[in-house]
């Protein structure tokens, strides 16, 4: 799950001292049972606890201190080689306060690179391509596309993917709703970039791993960041 950094993942220098870049995953809500069973008790209370603690101070951010920090982590993004070199960027509609990848979707779009959501289907997420106006919710209160596009996963390369969650570690390892939707996902397209995208105070030290988990192969927070 480690490996050598993908192109566009290079060392830079950001601040008082040199942090890894990185090259250039969507967003879902539960759409198949929860996978706490395969996992064993201690390790399903681990997650469990985790995703309770860090859901609750995510939504204690104040809207503008979120806007902020959402703005200062998108700013990183914008700055990476594989943000820029993009054939294609896969976004998500933010819900319970996360980090609003809007400002990465409209450099896309003002660069002509085509922007996918995703879009939960039977046997979990496809990505269309959409614009935030084409977005309104379909099964949830989450916005969906309603129409559009399909992205291949023979798209391949200079596909970014830029992917919510609930926690992340410095590895690259995500914690997302249980359902795992995303890690499905993306182990389809498994040529395209990841950004993890988040707040700082959603970094954890290390998170538990299962073998399906997919990481990701940045992570980026207002302050830093952080590649496998």
């Amino acid at each position: 799950m480690g490996g050598p950094l993908r192109p566009g993942f290079e060392p830079v220098a950001i601040g008082p001292r040199a942090i890894h870049a990185l090259a250039g995953q969507p967003h879902c809500s539960p759409c198949s049972p929860s996978r706490t069973e395969a996992m064993g008790e201690d390790h399903a209370e681990t997650k469990d606890a985790l995703r309770r603690r860090l859901r609750a101070a995510r939504a204690a951010l104040p809207p503008r201190a979120a806007a902020e920090l959402g703005a200062a982590a998108c700013a990183r993004v914008l700055g990476l080689p594989a943000f820029r070199a993009a054939r294609a960027v896969v976004a998500y509609a933010p819900i319970e306060n996360e980090v609003d990848p809007g400002a990465l979707v409209a450099a896309a779009a003002a660069t002509g690179k085509p922007v996918y959501y995703p879009r939960r289907t039977s046997d979990g997420l496809e990505f269309l391509q959409s614009g935030p106006e084409g977005l309104a919710p379909r099964w949830s209160a989450l916005p969906e596309p309603l129409d559009g596009a399909p992205l291949s996963p023979a798209a391949g390369e200079g596909v970014v993917f830029l992917v919510p969650g609930i926690a992340f570690d410095p590895r690259g390892v995500r914690l997302g709703r249980g359902a795992g939707c995303y890690d499905r996902a993306l182990a389809r397209h498994s040529h395209a970039a990841r950004i993890g995208l988040a707040y700082e105070l959603q970094v954890v030290p290390a998170l538990p791993e299962a073998a399906w988990d997919v990481r990701m192969d940045a992570v980026v927070t207002e302050a830093r960041v952080l590649v496998q």
